[in-house]
């Protein structure tokens, strides 16, 4: 038997001499670093974006307090109750949720099998009837549909998977695991190429029926983990012994590697952006594996996904159970929230006494929106009220106009000198997403100044970018600056100007608190900031 340690000596010779390959010339010889590198090379992240390798610094939320102050909603931000899976089609349970205004939409879990019964035989009303109760309220949904792990309760021997039964027919493979009722189930291999087209298909139809309905907050990027979550290995009654078992299966009879697994999440998550140009997509940033091989393959495709798509893809760390908070929990958020949302989901098992250390570590992590059991908005104890509150009030972006400084005289033709004063009260700037191919780029709202005449006819539309752009805009932190606008030649009269922050190139407006007069702050998405007169 050759000694273990005798394998390394021939390739540190040749190594050497591959740095010295003539004999009398003088060559630097390698460092044990560089021939360590060379013998256990690791794998190139040739999609990592190198500006996102970025130092990642903690800091604490600070909260500034202003009188009056109350939470402002936008569609990317806020509250959101999450259904349970047997609750979906209960309209009234529905309808008493989403009529909480501390609610800023549902979230929800559906599986494939309900939605896809037949190949190519669709069932869209629970989707339909969701999307419907919240236009109906002027409210958003965050949809997933998940391949492995709801196990509904009332499943049959011949419905064990929320994979439907004929994509098992045409050949899946498929490993069988212990749910949560205790009884045996099945999940696709996920990177199993026959699992793989039929989910593209129904992927595919997906997004032709809701890729541009404006109830769509986000929809998650599953197919690839149990329970639309990143996690590969199906071990939902939580023991040891049991993922061991698992796992190992995986490995040994279907090629499972981190390799696999980052190849097969990557393939999955290039479905959803094709097929959804416009909606907003949510992917999952639990590791695929509770271990440093998990973490490692979470890091190359978060960075693949926010490289490739930005601000398309928001980020959301799912389940939260409790308080802890080390350093894998929070890095990947604070890595790319300067270029994407990111949110939390609250378990329906988190401890209670836990709440409000999860909702201080999802503020210092700067999300900007919450998943939480529909249960907890309808719990109406005062505790349970007080912390939904101070949550929202303060998570992502919670924008006040303080102060809009304008001439009370202007010549006509001449510029427009204004200054203006914004605070925001929230956890995260607000993130302007700008189109470049294929990617959302996170960039900065524009201030729009509408000068209307007497009969209250828009004349003019100033707009200018703030010189600390909305993307840095900090927590607490007063944001000041005066601008110089050009201004037609208008007719001498009086004129009402009005102020919003508005993305140019969709035309929306976002909701802020107007603090600029001397009461109680109002919400708004158009302030009126004064009347100038334009003399000849």
């Amino acid at each position: 038997m050759i000694p273990a340690c005798r394998k390394f000596i021939a390739p540190l010779f040749f190594l050497v001499s591959l740095w010295n390959p003539a004999p009398g010339n003088a060559q630097a010889i390698p460092s044990g670093g560089k021939i360590i590198k060379y013998l256990n090379p690791i794998h190139e992240k040739s999609y990592t974006n190198e500006a996102q390798d970025r130092q990642i610094k903690k800091k604490s939320f600070k909260s500034a307090s202003l009188e009056g102050a109350k939470a402002v909603p936008n569609r990317e931000i806020g509250l959101f109750a999450t259904i349970d899976n047997e609750k979906l089609a209960d309209q009234d349970y529905i309808k008493q949720v989403l009529d909480k205004p501390e609610v800023n939409g549902i979230a929800c879990l559906l599986s494939w099998k309900q939605i896809e019964p037949k190949e190519d035989v669709y069932n869209w009303s629970v989707i339909d009837a969701l999307l419907s109760a919240c236009q109906n309220h002027q409210k958003l949904l965050i949809l997933r549909i998940s391949t492995c792990g709801i196990d509904s309760p009332d499943a049959n021997d011949q419905e064990r998977s929320d994979t439907p039964k004929w994509v098992f027919d045409a050949g899946t493979k498929s490993i069988t695991y212990t749910g949560h009722d205790g009884k045996e189930h099945l999940m696709p291999v996920f990177w199993d190429t026959t699992y793989l087209a039929k989910w593209s298909n129904f992927i595919h139809d997906l997004g032709d029926r809701y890729d541009k309905n404006p109830s769509i907050h986000s929809i998650g990027i599953t197919g690839g983990g149990v329970r639309g979550s990143t996690a590969v290995v199906p071990n939902l009654i939580g023991k040891k012994e049991n993922y061991d078992s698992l796992e190992e299966k995986l490995k040994k009879d279907f090629g499972m590697s981190p390799r696999q697994i980052v190849g097969h999440w990557k393939y999955v998550a290039d479905l959803f952006p094709k097929v959804f140009p416009n909606a907003r997509l949510n992917f999952d940033i639990d590791p695929p594996t509770p271990n440093r091989s998990g973490q490692d393959c979470l890091d190359e495709i978060s960075d693949y996904l926010v490289f490739r798509y930005g601000e398309r893809v928001y980020l959301t760390r799912q389940n939260i159970v409790d308080d802890k908070h080390g350093f894998d929990q929070y890095r990947v958020l604070l890595k790319f929230k300067a270029d994407t949302p990111t949110g939390y989901q609250i378990a329906a098992n988190a401890k209670q006494d836990d709440l409000k250390n999860i909702a201080k570590n999802a503020l210092d992590d700067s999300v900007s929106f919450a998943e939480i059991p529909a249960q907890f908005f309808l719990d109406n104890t005062a505790p349970m009220t007080a912390w939904l509150n101070d949550l929202r009030e303060h998570l992502g972006y919670q924008l006040v106009a303080q102060k809009v400084e304008l001439p009370i005289n202007l010549a006509v033709g001449e510029p427009l000198k204004a200054s203006f004063t914004f605070v925001n009260l929230g956890s995260a700037p607000p993130l302007k997403p700008s189109r470049y191919l294929d990617k959302d780029r996170a960039g900065s709202y524009k201030v729009q100044l509408e000068i209307r005449d007497e009969s209250g006819k828009p004349v003019v539309l100033s707009l200018h970018t703030p010189t600390v752009p909305t993307n840095r805009w900090l927590a607490g932190k007063p944001v000041r600056w005066e601008e110089e606008l050009k201004m037609p030649k208008l007719t001498a009269g009086k004129y009402s100007v009005w102020m919003s922050l508005v993305d140019a190139d969709s035309k929306r407006k976002l909701n802020l608190l107007d603090a600029t007069k001397d009461q109680t702050p109002q919400l708004s998405y158009e302030v009126p900031v004064g009347n100038i007169q334009v003399t000849q």
